[in-house]
């Protein structure tokens, strides 16, 4: 599991304690020769040290501490700093400029940039070292590995027309952002109970329903995320265990209508009620054909209106916007998902009665 993002400003250079010895002894009027007498070192060390050929140890750094009366642990992070920067240079050096630019070229850098996850840069280095940083891996060849385990676990894997990177990408946001929110150890039986909370709230605005639709889901284990999709993602939602004992759904709200966003959520909290704690369940429009999948929209179905109940309706092949909004209020949600539900199966075309959703954007959309 990566940590928080690092957003501490780091100069792309370092010094050697050597030159701030040297700066020390050119301020005093002091020889190495006289200065090695007084740290009780040798004056080759002394030396080697100043032209940056030895390190500074720890020993070495508390005789410097008393002797010029900066702290030891300066000497040391000194020390430290310059060791990582003759690491990090040794590693560019072996880069080449090339590979790095196809594999950023995988990854939604762009839009990454505009939404403050990567520094906005076109040094190539800082960009591959910002990006390995949030994905929590070391090199390419980490993430290649760790992408390809997750790939396996992704439901309708073969169905997408996504960049397995960008849902990679995708995926990381949603985590970094439920392993902040405060969310309890999950319990089936209080997610089950809190939909009967939920179903009413499909009548209200988003800013009414939101944060209360995230406190009963928080409190039943289940962090909702909402995560703009990007260009190269045609995603609907997700469902996945970040923790031991609590889970994830994040929405891409990509459709920007009700009756997809509505239906999603429930699709995705079927999952975690459903099926296994090994797979992350990535949902788009086509997905492959999966007996998951269908229990899941089924679950869906029945937490929302009742199976029964949509099907004796269906069956009536309503046609009427009054039958619709009848059957809606009976049942206690908005209109729109029942729309929605009606086109899904066929009982609708999709371009009938659209008037009756509501469309929903970002916060930072409107």
């Amino acid at each position: 599991m990566a940590g928080a993002q690092d957003t501490q400003f780091r100069p792309d250079w370092a010094i050697h304690p050597g030159e701030m010895l040297e700066e020390y002894l050119e301020a005093y009027g002091l020889s190495q020769a006289e200065f090695a007498r007084r740290a009780d070192l040798t004056p080759k060390l002394v030396n080697t040290i100043i032209k940056g050929h030895n390190p500074v140890e720890a020993d070495t750094a508390l005789a410097l501490e008393r002797v010029t009366g900066t702290r030891a642990y300066i000497w040391t992070g000194l020390q430290k700093e310059w060791e990582l920067y003759r690491s990090r240079v040794a590693e560019r050096s072996q880069r080449d400029s090339n590979a790095i630019k196809d594999w950023l070229a995988l990854f939604p850098v762009k839009e990454l940039q505009q939404r403050g996850v990567l520094p906005s840069s076109n040094d190539l280095h800082g960009l591959r070292e910002s990006l390995l940083a949030f994905l929590g891996v070391a090199n390419e060849h980490a993430f290649a590995g760790l992408n390809q385990r997750y790939a396996v676990r992704y439901r309708a894997s073969k169905a997408f027309r996504s960049s397995p990177e960008c849902v990679h990408v995708w995926l990381q946001l949603a985590t970094r952002a439920a392993e902040e929110m405060d969310v309890a150890e999950f319990s089936d039986a209080k997610l089950v109970n809190a939909l009967a909370e939920i179903r009413p709230l499909t009548k209200l605005a988003p800013r009414e329903f939101q944060p209360r639709v995230t406190a009963l889901c928080a409190a039943a284990g289940v962090a909702i995320v909402p995560v703009p999709p990007f260009k190269k993602t045609k995603l609907n939602g997700a469902a996945f265990w970040y923790a031991r004992n609590k889970a994830a759904v994040v929405l891409s709200l990509r459709h920007r209508t009700n009756d997809h966003f509505w239906f999603t959520l429930f699709h995705e909290l079927g999952h975690l009620c459903l099926h296994g704690r090994d797979m992350a369940y990535v949902d788009d429009d086509k997905p492959e054909s999966d007996p998951a999948e269908a229990e899941a929209d089924a679950w869906a179905e029945d937490k929302l209106v009742g199976r029964a109940r949509l099907q004796a309706f269906m069956a009536g092949q309503p046609r009427a916007k009054a039958e619709v909004r009848h059957f809606a209020a009976s049942v206690g949600i908005h209109p729109g998902i029942v729309v929605g539900m009606l086109q899904h199966h066929g009982v609708l075309p999709w371009t009938h009665m659209n008037d009756l959703k509501d469309i929903f954007v970002f916060a930072s959309e409107g």
